[in-house]
């Protein structure tokens, strides 16, 4: 017979994810017990890996969410000492190009902004702003 301490051992290491071969091997238990012990104990296997699941997600998402955290410390420290500097010292070429890449952000602002203002307005009788213009139109009341 095998003692109990084993048993919990396969427990551990088969929630883990460890093979019944590999157990075998580690355990010097035979495979055809582990089989059984397998069935045995499949709802308790399943408990302790979900648990042992959830917290390697929580552990992730900690990690993760530390991890963007210094991100955002590092960009507001960036943006900060941007901030106290004067535009004298980049050259002439980097500052066409950020006036270029500006000059699109904005123009793209604009065109979006008119678009929402656009899709936000009634429309007159259901119809669309052209139905709309072409009645007025006809009735001489746009030029």
């Amino acid at each position: 017979m095998h003692t109990e301490k084993t048993q919990e051992q396969f427990i551990e290491l088969r929630a883990q994810g460890w093979s019944l071969r590999h157990l075998a091997r580690e355990l010097y238990v035979s495979q055809r017990t582990l089989v059984d012990w397998n069935r045995e104990c499949a709802a308790e296997i399943q408990a302790l890996r979900a648990v042992e699941l959830e917290a390697s997600r929580e552990k992730f998402l900690i990690s993760h969410e530390e991890e963007l955290n210094r991100l955002a410390r590092l960009h507001k420290d960036v943006e900060d000492e941007l901030a106290n500097r004067g535009l004298r010292s980049v050259p002439t070429d980097k500052l066409f190009r950020v006036a270029a890449e500006l000059r699109q952000e904005l123009q793209q602002a604009r065109l979006n902004n008119q678009s929402e203002e656009q899709s936000s307005r009634p429309k007159a009788n259901g119809h669309s702003d052209a139905a709309t213009l072409e009645t007025l139109s006809k009735k001489g009341r746009v030029a």
